[in-house]
């Protein structure tokens, strides 16, 4: 069988390869379709995502079975990953070396939404009532009133933020716990 012969792209062809990659084509399509290897795309999307300055160079290679493969492949599904990507995720977060976006993060981005919109309505209630006073004027009750119940917000949105991450740390802590338990022990049957 002849040796396939490998064109390299030009800068335009780059580009659209990056449009193409952030769409989600298949890499196989895009190799064929640009007259590249694979392994040429592969690269150039690492290089664009700035997870490796060069490609990596070392191999390691581990037998699994039938069944593992199996909910290897499911993950790698689900993650809308390769297979290696997923694997290699799945080894390094076991090591503590990479870090899953945790459930909470949707929660936490909420809560600090809200507490910066807080926030920004209590400065200028608090700019409201100097300006009042530097004039000689009164501060209405009800301005108090509504300070009183954003500072009380704020207080409510700290102790769900609070909750949020002690019960991260927990699961986290869980989690390396059960992970050295099963290194020291093997996997658990069932």
């Amino acid at each position: 069988m002849p040796k396939r012969k490998f064109s390299r792209l030009t800068n335009d062809q780059k580009q659209a390869l990056r449009g193409e990659l952030d769409a989600k084509v298949p890499v196989t399509n895009l190799a064929k379709k640009y007259g590249v290897s694979r392994r040429t795309i592969y690269n150039l999307k690492n290089r664009w995502e700035e997870r490796l300055p060069q490609s990596r160079s070392k191999v390691l290679t581990v037998r699994i079975s039938t069944e593992d493969m199996e909910r290897l492949d499911a993950l790698a599904k689900e993650l809308d990953l390769s297979r290696a990507d997923t694997a290699r995720r799945v080894l390094l977060y076991a090591a503590g070396v990479y870090h899953i976006e945790p459930p909470e993060a949707g929660e936490i981005a909420a809560l600090t939404k809200e507490v910066s919109a807080i926030g920004r309505n209590v400065n200028q209630a608090v700019r409201a009532m100097n300006t009042a006073v530097l004039r000689g004027q009164k501060i209405p009750r009800l301005h108090l009133d509504q300070l009183a119940q954003q500072l009380h917000e704020i207080a409510r949105h700290n102790d769900q933020a609070r909750s949020l991450i002690v019960r991260r740390a927990q699961q986290q802590r869980a989690h390396v716990d059960q992970i050295v338990e099963i290194m020291k022990n093997g996997m658990p049957s069932g």
